[in-house]
């Protein structure tokens, strides 16, 4: 890990609680629940675009907070999603050990949405492992789960990654997308991830139908 990264992933775990804490003082007493949408980042080329969904989000009156692998530091900065957020930013398992503050369990949340849902990560949540901040998220999750592919069209289309992505679509995952684009490689084909606006129509379609 780059001295960089381990800066990131120490600033959120001393920093989550504050940022979630302040969040709810500055509601005014009495003031109704917001909905709030819970964010999972995973590691790949499209992870910035989790900033502009954030700030829709955000603009949009949901209270968010994020959930990050470690190796999606190296894509998006927890001062970018804090930043447009306002809400808390999860780096770290230990920040979460043992089940972590009740203020940051996705168990309250109205949604949670991965982006992008690389296949490795596809595959952790599909098979329900706990290695990380996504997927323990994941596994306390309520209300509507939604993920959004994001990969080369080779890798989509692999017999593996097709099956973890039926086996999640079988637990009750919302898929978006991907679709056909321009790629990370330089090339064009089937994998590229839906953009934020798409993925903001689907959670607020997923939350009406509930």
């Amino acid at each position: 890990m780059s001295s960089s990264t381990a800066s990131w992933t120490g600033r959120c775990a001393s920093c989550a609680s504050t940022l979630a804490l302040r969040a709810v003082s500055l509601r005014p007493k009495g003031a109704a629940r917001m909905t709030e949408i819970a964010v999972g980042i995973g590691a790949g080329a499209a992870s910035f675009k989790a900033v502009a969904l954030g700030s829709m989000l955000r603009k949009a009156g949901y209270d968010l907070r994020c959930y990050l692998t470690p190796d999606a530091l190296g894509f998006v900065t927890a001062l970018s999603l804090e930043t447009v957020t306002h809400g808390p930013v999860i780096c770290d398992v230990r920040s979460m050990e043992p089940a972590g503050p009740s203020h940051l369990l996705t168990a309250k949340s109205d949604a949670f949405v991965v982006l992008p849902a690389t296949a490795d990560l596809m595959a952790k949540l599909a098979h329900g492992f706990g290695s990380d901040p996504v997927c323990l998220a994941a596994l306390a999750a309520g209300g509507p789960r939604l993920f959004a592919p994001a990969m080369n069209e080779l890798m989509w289309n692999n017999p593996f990654v097709q099956e973890n992505c039926a086996r999640l679509e079988a637990q009750g995952w919302r898929r978006i997308g991907p679709e056909h684009g321009s790629l990370a490689e330089g090339c064009s084909g089937l994998g590229r991830m839906s953009e934020p606006e798409s993925i903001f129509a689907e959670i607020e379609k997923a939350l009406a139908e509930g």
